[in-house]
């Protein structure tokens, strides 16, 4: 996994010192080594300048031949992410003559896109971001993976065209002052919630992305760039098996597949289910003796708990990183925001989780398995899509599943009120925050963009839509990704494989049972090592410690709200700054969150 820079730019050379610049800025992401490429095209009485750059995070084949840009002739291909299953396609490649000089994915991306353009790009199981220049019509083809597990911006105008693993190297290039799009930020100060969205529009204004499930076709001499789908992640295949033999072949495959490196692996054990089951998997396959069991312990959780049963059980040695939430969490906080580029709720899995990120990183393990996806594949959520469940059995007369489900769970309001609980709308005591400012028209013109705020969309619609672009995945992998990469770590997530993308169509009975969400994953612990998180009925989550964090660094959370300027046109800063420097715990509500996530990231990204 890296991080890559290319810039393609109309009569002017490239400004090399500025170009290392930015790409210098993403080394985080690829430490191993650096490399970059310049070519010039002549066009009739005129020249386009092209730069590639690239810093590599070695996982396979540690050799300097897979340095990158990758040169194959005159193409050359800028690429980021793992491709598992490519000793498959590399001998299908050598079976038919095509030679190979590395023992790596890359030149296995680079053959597949000089022979076959895009079309073996649907053999590819794993998680990318890529950028290939082809010589012989001097046009681009940029490609994100199924899910965006890896990221891929650009920028462009009528003389420049620029494209990025992260938003800073381009706003340093091309020397941007960064502001957000009103409507992500309404929906942030309002909701919470600032996903990725589903469309080439990011939260800031200038800046593009590659929509994930997408290739983005540039074309240097016409100056246009299009996207085009490749794949539907509400699209249902045939004649699906949703056995639990093939649930547990398929779980097998992937796991599997995901130790593929060249370098040590590990395992974020988090105390729920997906990550356990995860152990399971690779205890029983006689696995876990090659790689480095994590546990978090925050001490505001049972997680810790039960990942500690979890290898106490197994005999296993695991690893505790305790968050200790020292004298430097004010700093740790503006890292995360320059590395996440984007406003995040503030909680565990945006927060805590750096911190374990960088301890297992100074453990020299730079291949994490984690358990994303779980959620939105199987069914996790609880408040999101049991609603949706019910109002499903209940067009269908499902009673006796209804009346099993209202039976195990006689507390649960989304149970009991499942018909009026889907609502993500803002009340009108939010337009009377006295925080606000924001006019009557513009707040009652916000919507949440939650893609579930639509009460007549299907169980399985609704677990598509979470995992599809401008959903709730989005949102998790870009954590996971910002946090892992802050400190050189790979994450790579089996439930995200693409083989196991159609158990999002086995329907709510397979998904919740009395009272348990993932059903058909809790049941296959028996096939693999049944553990003492398979019937753990709720999971808390990795935990962040909040209140310390924002009392004992008050004084700065204060100055960065009142530096922000962003802020100023929606918030009375003044009013904000005096409550809050005489009542702390105003930081603690959603509103006083929110403001700091916004104050943050314009700090950062700017600076």
């Amino acid at each position: 996994m890296c991080g890559f820079f290319q810039v393609i730019q109309k009569s002017k050379p490239i400004q090399q010192d500025r170009f290392m610049k930015a790409l210098n800025s993403m080394k985080h992401r690829g430490p191993d080594a650096s490399g970059y490429y310049f070519k010039e095209l002549k066009e009739q009485n005129s020249s386009i300048f092209i730069g590639f750059g690239h810093q590599r995070l070695s996982i396979l084949d540690l050799d300097p031949r897979s340095n990158q840009p990758f040169l194959d002739n005159e193409d050359v291909l800028l690429f980021n992410g793992e491709i598992y299953n490519f000793k498959d396609i590399r001998n299908a490649y050598k079976n038919n003559g095509v030679i190979f000089k590395t023992d790596g994915d890359t030149e296995v991306v680079m053959k597949c896109l000089a022979h076959n353009q895009t079309k073996d790009i649907e053999l590819f199981n794993g998680m990318w971001a890529f950028s290939y220049y082809n010589s012989a019509n001097n046009n681009i083809i940029l490609s994100r993976d199924r899910y965006g597990k890896k990221p891929l911006f650009y920028y462009m105008d009528e003389n420049i065209f620029c494209a990025s693993s992260t938003i800073k190297a381009l706003q340093i290039y091309l020397d941007l002052h960064i502001n957000f799009e009103e409507k992500e930020l309404l929906n942030y100060i309002l909701y919470g919630d600032m996903w990725p969205t589903d469309n080439s529009s990011t939260h800031f204004k200038k800046i593009k992305q590659v929509i994930p499930g997408n290739h983005a076709f540039f074309d240097i001499k016409q100056w246009k760039i299009e996207q085009d789908k490749y794949f539907d992640c509400c699209a249902k295949e045939e004649n699906l098996d949703f056995s639990e033999d093939a649930l547990v072949e398929k779980l097998k495959n992937s796991v599997r597949l995901r130790l593929t490196s060249d370098r040590p692996v590990g395992l974020l054990l988090s105390g729920g289910i997906d990550s356990s089951l995860l152990l399971s998997i690779l205890y029983s396959e006689g696995l876990h003796e090659n790689i480095k069991i994590y546990m978090g312990d925050t001490g505001r959780s049972d997680d810790y708990k039960y990942a500690k049963q979890c290898v106490q059980k197994l005999g296993i040695k695991a690893e505790t990183i305790v968050s200790d939430y020292g004298a430097n969490t004010f700093d740790r906080f503006l890292k995360i925001c320059a590395h996440h580029e984007k406003a995040f709720p503030f909680n565990g899995n945006a927060i805590a989780m750096s911190e374990m990120y960088e301890e297992i990183s100074k453990d020299g393990v730079p291949v994490v398995l984690d358990g994303s996806g779980g959620d939105e594949i199987f069914g996790g959520y609880w408040q999101r899509h049991i609603p949706f469940a019910l109002n499903d059995a209940q067009k269908h007369n499902d009673f006796e599943w209804m009346d099993m489900i209202k039976k195990y769970n006689p507390k649960k309001q989304e149970v009991i009120n499942h018909n009026t609980y889907i609502s993500n709308d803002v009340s009108l005591s939010g337009y009377l925050n006295p925080f606000l400012k924001i006019p009557f028209s513009v707040f009652k013109d916000t919507k949440s963009h939650d893609p579930l705020r639509n009460r007549d969309l299907s169980f399985n619609d609704v677990l598509c839509k979470d995992a599809s672009p401008g959903g709730r995945l989005g949102e998790w992998i870009w954590h996971n990704d910002r946090n892992s990469m802050m400190y050189s770590v790979e994450s790579r997530s089996p439930f995200l494989d693409c083989n196991l993308h159609g158990f999002i169509f086995s329907g709510y009975k397979n998904k919740f049972h009395e009272n348990w969400n993932k059903y058909e994953l809790r049941k296959v612990f028996d096939r693999f090592t049944p553990l003492p998180t398979q019937w753990r009925a709720e999971k808390q989550g990795f935990r962040w410690d909040g209140k310390h964090f924002f009392y004992n660094n008050k004084d700065q959370i204060l100055e960065i709200i009142r530096k922000s300027d962003i802020l100023k046109e929606y918030v009375h800063k003044d009013l904000f700054n005096f409550v809050a420097n005489n009542f702390p715990r105003i930081f603690k509500s959603s509103i006083g969150r929110r403001f700091l996530g916004i104050a943050g990231i314009e700090y950062t990204i700017n600076s």
